[in-house]
């Protein structure tokens, strides 16, 4: 994640000065280390799509009712509004005092008074607009008890994976009420999976059981980094790449920025739970239950049975796998990203991976093709070992699909939140 440095000397010695950076930017990168870190603990996906939705709209909201003021009043109504929207979501936690850290950091930088009269409206309509996002989001189904009740342990049914929760995680994200007034989330429903009988499913099986076996002898060196790479949350991987298109062009137009990460993260949301819909839906299998288990079950008799096969990314995450949530994320934020760019592919966007493992280090990777991006993404939960290659193809087809719904309704239902 960016590097949270903030020029306070040189803000404090000119009056009024504006925060020279994109405050839009700071709070996305803040609320990310934030749900991510250890500070507060992170959150499932789609949860954390959503929560992150909550936080871009309030400041969404906030920077649209200061677009006529000072660019200064601009940044410290945004960032109050990410303040309260970031506190609501996890209001009560013990480590709730690094919420307040984040706004009192950026305070000196953005150099307007907040007990002015001009620092208090800012202030007042940042909070007015964390409170009409929590208003509207206070009964939106994120916290209903689902219950779940395992299917037959038969091939290609969901089971419980090694390491993995004894339930899947979130089952009620699939109802949550999808941002922008996107309406019934299972129309987005992806096709059916291939069937296990299916003649095709054996080299389906045997790709991800060679490439993403955490012993596997045939893996590239590049392939076990992009595994590693694409191992942090999708959605913080994804806004970050964002910045590296946008860089500090918007910096001084803060009701642009806010669109476009309210844009980005309402249909990251959107993905989560349409992805969650058709997941549920099909209940299928992960790899590792496929390939520890002990009987022939392939229609052409193969024998595949390994079960000392340890996946490279451990413990496999406690849900279905069709589709790949992580590729969902994908397909919507090059969408987003894409219809910023023109509608052109081509980016440069250089970014660091938060997450280290097995003793690789940090890695760093330059992106040029939104396309390739977002394919590089699904590839690495195969070459993890924790999803099938169809599974990733068809989360990014779900994922452009509700990005591109969610954008079309955008303008007119933006504030529906």
């Amino acid at each position: 994640m960016r590097a949270f440095v903030l020029p306070l000397v040189a803000a404090a010695a000119v009056a009024n000065a504006a925060y020279p950076g994109d405050i839009v930017q700071y709070w996305v990168d803040q609320s990310g280390i934030l749900v991510n870190g250890t500070i507060i603990g992170g959150l499932q996906s789609p949860p954390s799509a959503w929560y992150a939705a909550i936080v871009q709209g309030a400041v969404y909201k906030a920077a649209y009712t200061s677009r006529h003021e000072s660019l200064a009043s601009q940044q410290l109504a945004v960032s109050h509004a990410a303040h309260n929207a970031i506190a609501w979501v996890f209001h009560g936690t013990r480590n709730y005092g690094a919420v307040d850290a984040a706004l009192r950091a950026v305070i000196p930088a953005i150099g307007l008074d907040p007990s002015s009269a001009d620092g208090k409206e800012a202030v007042k309509r940042g909070q007015d607009a964390a409170r009409k996002v929590a208003e509207a989001r206070y009964d939106d189904k994120i916290n209903n008890f689902v219950d779940y009740v395992y299917g037959p342990k038969n091939p290609g049914v969901y089971q419980q994976s090694p390491g993995a929760n004894a339930f899947p995680d979130t089952p009620q994200a699939r109802y949550v009420v999808p941002f922008a007034g996107l309406g019934d989330i299972s129309r987005f429903r992806s096709p059916a999976p291939p069937n296990v009988t299916d003649k095709e499913y054996e080299a389906y099986l045997l790709y991800v059981k060679e490439q993403g076996s955490q012993a596997s002898a045939v893996r590239k060196s590049f392939d076990t980094d992009t595994a590693y790479f694409w191992r942090e949350s999708s959605i913080t991987v994804w806004n970050r790449l964002a910045h590296g298109v946008i860089g500090n062009s918007l910096a001084t137009k803060v009701v642009e920025s806010a669109k476009f990460y309210a844009q980005l993260n309402y249909a990251l949301a959107n993905a989560g739970f349409a992805a969650w819909d058709t997941k549920f839906y099909y209940n299928a299998w992960r790899p590792v239950t496929a390939i520890q288990r002990t009987d022939i079950w392939l229609s052409t008799g193969t024998n595949v049975s390994d079960p000392g096969w340890i996946p490279l990314l451990r413990p496999t995450p406690s849900h279905q796998d069709y589709p790949s949530t992580h590729s969902t994320f994908g397909g919507a934020a090059a969408a987003v990203i894409r219809l910023y760019n023109g509608g052109n592919d081509k980016i440069s966007s250089t970014v660091s991976s938060n997450v280290t493992l097995d003793n690789r280090g940090v890695i760093t990777r330059t992106f040029t093709n939104l396309t390739e991006a977002a394919e590089q993404n699904a590839a690495s939960r195969v070459f993890g070992g924790i999803h099938f290659t169809f599974a990733g193809s068809a989360g990014i087809a779900l994922g452009d699909a509700v990005a591109r719904e969610t954008l079309k309704r955008f303008d007119s239902h933006w504030d529906d939140f």
